[in-house]
């Protein structure tokens, strides 16, 4: 008779994404969830809310979030650990606990 034997280091190892979308008073979301550690943050965001985004030549831009679209001088600043982002949320990869803050933003 055979047996099943399942180690722990054989299962993708989980980060915890806390992912906070904030726009004035038009949308106040927070979510938690367990990602693969490793994966980008853009595919995380896009497990616990409805991303609407523009291909450019940097990758996905953010326009929407949960159906609130920014338009005209606004746009969705991107904020990890509390620090803003100098990268995009494809290039921001998610190896440890992570705390992710999407505002609406005047340019």
């Amino acid at each position: 008779m055979f047996s099943s034997v399942s180690y722990a280091d054989e299962s993708p190892e989980s980060v915890q994404l806390t992912l906070a979308v904030t726009a004035d008073d038009r949308i106040n979301l927070t979510a938690v969830k367990m990602v693969e550690k490793g994966l980008n943050a853009y595919e995380a965001i896009k497990q616990l809310v409805v991303v609407g985004v523009k291909d450019t030549s940097y990758g996905p831009q953010i326009m929407s979030m949960g159906g609130v679209e920014a338009i005209e001088n606004t746009y969705w600043a991107l904020y990890v650990n509390g620090s803003m982002s100098m990268v995009g949320a494809q290039d921001v990869i998610l190896l440890d606990d992570t705390f992710i803050r999407l505002n609406m933003e005047d340019f």
